[in-house]
């Protein structure tokens, strides 16, 4: 994947072209402090990826990309949490703390590459607005029947080998599906995936415990592999809202 950084910190820079480095299909194309610069290189080139900082002087991460007609896959760098909820609604790939870890980092990196597969292979809808996502419908195959569902009222699904459960505010239907391929099927910025076997929706949560979280009085299971982005999203909303 071809892949430019804008970060204002040149340490930050370093730190991400020397992960990068060792990801064998990322190819570095520029790196720019000044995000004006950036914006100038993209009206002429074509990037599969940006690492994005957010707090950067003349113009922020978040806005940065309103400029471009087509902007490429974004992750987000920061070393603030509060930007969370905003970046999931740009539709980031991904939203990363600062200091950055390899293993971290090559998650996100991997989330890219599965998107930008599926854009090439043309899986993707185009972009939906929220009000749209309110209003949307899916069909979940069910044996040999369809039901169409709400998304606004999926509480969570759960996953069970081959086999996934939608639980709504109406009904649970069980269907032949991958977990995997439901979470690419719900609007992520309304869907989180916390753990191998359950993704939820932010706005059906109750409680945010420890080690699970509350959906009509069931305890679901926060695993340690989704713990911290999970967290990030709820921190950013809850700081979002005092705002």
């Amino acid at each position: 994947m071809d892949y430019i950084i804008i970060d204002d910190e040149p340490d930050a820079i370093d730190v991400l072209k020397f992960h990068l480095n060792n990801i064998p299909f990322m190819e570095l194309k520029a790196t720019f402090r000044d995000p004006l610069d950036a914006l100038e290189y993209l009206q002429k080139h074509t990037v599969d990826l940006l690492f994005l900082d957010i707090n950067m002087p003349k113009l922020s991460g978040i806005s940065f990309p309103k400029f471009l007609e087509k902007p490429p896959l974004i992750i987000f760098t920061t070393a603030y949490s509060e930007y969370a909820l905003e970046s999931y609604e740009l539709k980031a790939v991904d939203y990363l703390l600062k200091p950055i870890e390899f293993d971290r980092l090559l998650k996100a990196v991997m989330k890219a590459k599965e998107v930008l597969n599926q854009n090439k292979a043309g899986v993707k809808a185009s972009p939906k607005t929220s009000q749209e996502i309110h209003e949307q419908t899916v069909f979940i195959k069910s044996g040999s029947e369809f039901h169409q569902i709400s998304i606004q009222n999926i509480k969570y699904i759960e996953s069970d080998g081959n086999y996934v459960t939608f639980h709504t505010t109406k009904r649970s239907i069980l269907a032949r599906y991958k977990i995997s391929e439901v979470k690419e099927l719900l609007p992520h910025q309304f869907f989180v995936r916390i753990h191998r076997s359950f993704i939820v929706a932010l706005k059906h949560i109750e409680t945010v415990k420890k080690h699970a979280v509350v959906i009509d009085a069931k305890e679901i299971p926060i695993s340690s592999n989704y713990r911290e982005e999970f967290l990030t999203i709820i921190d950013g909303i809850s700081k979002n809202r005092d705002n």
